[in-house]
């Protein structure tokens, strides 16, 4: 890095942090937060800014980056969570109750809205898909609910898809190098398409994450398109049927044991799809090929029985002539 580069690098992260408390600042005056937060959050700002003269001295082009990203993320998280507590934003999405009364109130509207709401959760909004979908089964039915949220899921999919594919290749190879990306890229290969199938089916991982990691992969924009047409809806439908199961578990006491089993079968399901996605992959395409070429000899079979009866009914037939 040149020295015109390290100074503008160093002023870009100084003024992200000093915005950053700003923010900070108002929040804490303005709403009642915790007092340990407020220390946490202040304490940031020094090993931040000791790591970043460190590697502005050292000129550690990568670290200085990473700085960069840091601190910008850290400005964009305190305003999000201004806004969240200035507007009361968490208390009235908290439930699905809440997100019913909320869509109600646009009567023929309510499925265009709701359609908005679940293309937003994908992309902006942090809203867990299983509360937005269970208030939409409580207000449409399940399978309106299943429609509006196929086709919202799936449009914020593919936007997150498209982000991935335009600006996170190119912030990946900026944060980290292009010698990284391309070993992952290299490890990736061959394992990406199951490993994200599996974990799309799963309601546990963040939906965005992954679409934009799918964009940072190889795969292309019709593929991810069939792999969200087949996993969405069925991710959508377990999770109107299951989640006032799943809800009623609670997270103290017996409760505890069940969710680190679910969470450890899920993880090791996705870890087994990983080490043998080859294996996985051929087993598809050869069950796949079964299923074709059964269909195939039934066409056939078909075929060649409409041909004899089609023979054996024609007035040329000997058998057929009226003696």
């Amino acid at each position: 890095m040149t020295l015109k580069s390290r100074i503008i690098s160093s002023i870009i992260i100084l003024i992200s942090m000093i915005a950053y408390d700003v923010v900070f600042f108002a929040t804490t005056v303005n709403f009642d937060v915790n007092y340990y937060v407020k220390i946490v959050c202040f304490s940031i700002n020094i090993p931040l800014i000791i790591i970043t003269f460190c590697a502005v001295g050292l000129n550690y082009q990568q670290l200085v980056r990473w700085m960069i990203s840091a601190s910008a993320l850290l400005f964009v998280a305190a305003l999000i969570y201004f806004i969240i507590l200035k507007y009361d934003l968490y208390s009235k999405f908290d439930s699905a109750e809440k997100i019913k009364l909320f869509l109600s109130k646009y009567g023929a509207f309510a499925g265009f809205i709701f359609i908005i709401i679940q293309f937003l959760q994908v992309t902006i909004i942090p809203l867990p898909v299983a509360l937005t979908t269970v208030a939409g089964v409580a207000l449409f039915g399940v399978w309106r609910t299943l429609l509006y949220s196929t086709i919202g899921i799936i449009s914020g999919s593919m936007f997150a898809f498209f982000l991935g594919r335009k600006f996170g290749i190119k912030l990946m190879i900026w944060l980290c190098g292009k010698n990284v990306y391309e070993k992952y890229m290299k490890f990736a290969k061959g394992r990406d398409k199951i490993v994200l199938t599996m974990m799309f089916l799963f309601p546990f991982f963040p939906d965005d994450i992954l679409c934009i990691i799918a964009g940072m992969t190889n795969m292309t924009y019709w593929q991810f398109f069939a792999l969200m047409l087949v996993t969405r809806p069925l991710n959508i439908l377990v999770m109107e049927g299951a989640f006032k199961g799943i809800s009623a578990i609670p997270l103290t006491g017996y409760g505890i044991p069940i969710w680190i089993a679910i969470i450890s079968v899920t993880l090791l399901a996705v870890i087994l799809a990983f080490k043998y996605s080859g294996k996985i992959e051929n087993a598809l395409i050869k069950l796949c090929e079964k299923v074709s070429s059964i269909f195939k000899k039934k066409n056939k079979k078909q075929e060649v029985e409409e041909k004899k009866y089609s023979i054996s009914k024609s007035c040329y037939d000997k058998d057929n002539i009226i003696k």
